[in-house]
């Protein structure tokens, strides 16, 4: 039996989006690099040196980070731990969103949360994500954190799509990106299925024939090995040689890792298997 990665999408606006101020760092779109490890590097400098008139509200992400757990806590629900990791996407697309006027999932850019997440997390083999969006316009220039945390979180769960992210069993970590302006707040909450973990951060970039210095710590699965996923359904195995799993040769462009992995069913003759979603890379 296959199972792929699956995402839940759900947004939440309480205002329009409004403008922002000269930004310190590149946040153009025009200037985002379009390949995967262009884009990390040019979003990277931005997550370390904010744009002037933008902050990051940590208060804030670890309060929206209780109120998530609390709430799965009234209803048997196992808490979610919070994944650092996770800090980079769901910062970035809060950042994106205040710097470039839009609200949405899907970036400008042309990136999609999945995208986000597999760029921006070097470690994490992923069995399904989610993410929920938030914003609150600032009246005149006031910024409650006593209200606005209670009144956004108040909202999500009002919604049903963001309800169903919040208290999903089947997620296991979360982390929430904050940014607040003078003229407002936007908040990313990223949700994932983690399945196991890297033993070192994924290469940016790789070349056809070269090794790849990872290996996969998989509590619930056997790994078997590991593809790159060059297109919808179309995966090229990783060469086995005696140093490891190798780059296919002719492989070029972005692709998303993958590590094929089974797991024996209820009988002796059942197998499942299933394709871990890990970082994306750029081979050149």
């Amino acid at each position: 039996m296959q199972r792929t990665l699956s995402k839940w999408l759900a947004l939440l606006c309480l205002s329009g989006v409004l403008g922002g101020t000269a930004l310190a760092c590149d946040l153009r779109l025009g200037a985002r690099g379009h390949s995967t490890a262009d884009y990390v590097e040019t979003v990277r400098p931005c997550l370390r040196n904010l744009p002037s008139g933008y902050r990051f509200d940590p208060k804030m992400e670890a309060g929206f980070l209780d109120e998530i757990n609390a709430e799965r806590a009234a209803r048997g629900i196992a808490p979610l731990a919070m994944r650092p990791e996770l800090l980079a996407p769901a910062r970035f697309q809060s950042l994106d969103m205040a710097a470039n006027h839009f609200f949405d999932h899907n970036s400008p850019d042309g990136r999609s949360p999945a995208d986000r997440l597999t760029a921006l997390d070097r470690r994490a083999l992923i069995q399904r994500s989610a993410e929920n969006l938030a914003m609150m316009e600032i009246v005149r220039g006031r910024y409650n954190f006593s209200k606005s945390l209670p009144q956004l979180h108040q909202n999500l769960m009002d919604s049903p799509g963001h309800r169903a992210n919040i208290l999903n069993p089947d997620l296991t970590h979360v982390a929430v990106g904050v940014v607040v302006t003078s003229r407002g707040v936007w908040a990313t909450q990223v949700f994932l299925k983690l399945s196991g973990t890297l033993s070192a951060d994924v290469p940016l970039r790789m070349a056809p024939g070269q090794p790849l210095l990872v290996h996969p710590d998989l509590p619930d699965w056997t790994f078997r090995r590991f593809e790159a996923e060059t297109g919808a359904d179309e995966y090229e195995p990783f060469r086995q040689t005696a140093r490891g799993s190798v780059v296919p040769d002719g492989l070029s462009g972005d692709v998303d890792l993958t590590a094929f992995s089974i797991q024996m069913g209820d009988r002796p003759d059942m197998i499942y298997s299933i394709r871990l979603v890990g970082p994306s890379l750029t081979i050149d």
